[in-house]
């Protein structure tokens, strides 16, 4: 039986089945993958916006207690 018979008889049941590679990638809407690039930006752009306010605490070269008032 040659190769691509048997990836025929599946039937189209199930994925065909390729020897030696990985699963299909999933079928993922645009709307899906705007939101995920959209929110991950949105949170590097926070941590980043902490990090210029915040890195002398981070770095403990500054207590949050010892300001000058």
């Amino acid at each position: 039986m040659r190769y691509t018979a048997i990836l025929k008889s599946a039937h189209g049941a199930a994925p065909k089945y390729i020897r030696h590679s990985g699963p299909p990638p999933p079928q993922v809407s645009k709307l899906f993958t705007y939101t995920a690039t959209t929110l991950g930006a949105t949170m590097w752009f926070w941590i980043f916006y902490r990090t210029k306010h915040d890195w002398k605490h981070w770095a403990a070269l500054e207590h949050p207690w010892d300001h000058s008032h």
